[in-house]
C-alpha cells in the first residue's frame, strides 16, 4: 500500500493538471470566436476549478500541503502549453483543437494515477469520480472538433 505521502503526492500532480486546465480553458475562451465556444470553454475552467478544490480539500484531508505543489513532474505532462502562441490568428478549429490536446493530457495523467495499484481504495474512487467528467469532458471536445473542419 502506498503511503500518505506518496498518495498526497499523486493528488498534487491531479492538482497541477487541473489548474492548468482551468487556465488553459480560460485562455481558450479568450481567443474563441463563437459564442457557444466561449461558454463551453468558461464553463469547462469553471469545472476545473472545482474539481481543483476538491483535490485541495482531499489533501488536507490527509494532512497534506495543497499549496506545495506536486514533485511529480507535473511540469513534463502540462496540459496546456501556451493557448495564445499555439492559437493566435488560426480560427475556432484551432482553439478546439488545443483544447483537445489539453484533455488528451488530462486523461492520461488521471490514468497514470488510476493504474497505480496501490493507490487506496477510497482514493481510487475519488480519482475515478472526477475521472469521469474530465473523460466526459474530452469525448465532447473530441467529438466537436471532429464536427469542424479546419480552417
Amino acid at each position: 500500500m502506498m503511503n500518505n505521502e506518496q498518495a498526497i503526492d499523486k493528488l498534487q500532480y491531479l492538482l497541477g493538471t487541473l489548474r492548468d486546465g482551468e487556465k488553459g480553458f480560460s485562455q481558450a475562451a479568450d481567443h474563441a470566436d463563437a459564442a457557444n465556444l466561449k461558454t463551453l470553454f468558461a464553463e469547462r475552467s469553471q469545472q476545473r476549478g472545482m474539481l481543483a478544490g476538491e483535490v485541495v480539500t482531499k489533501i488536507q484531508s490527509m494532512g497534506g500541503d495543497a499549496d506545495k505543489g506536486g514533485s511529480v513532474g507535473a511540469a513534463l505532462h502540462r496540459t496546456w502549453l501556451n493557448v495564445r502562441d499555439a492559437v493566435t490568428g488560426k480560427g475556432d478549429y484551432a482553439v478546439v483543437a488545443e483544447a483537445e490536446r489539453g484533455e488528451d493530457v488530462a486523461i492520461q495523467n488521471y490514468q497514470d494515477v488510476l493504474n497505480e495499484t496501490e493507490l487506496p481504495a477510497d482514493l481510487r474512487s475519488f480519482v475515478d469520480g472526477q475521472y469521469a467528467q474530465v473523460k466526459a469532458s474530452h469525448d465532447q471536445i473530441r467529438d466537436l472538433k471532429h464536427s469542424m473542419k479546419p480552417d
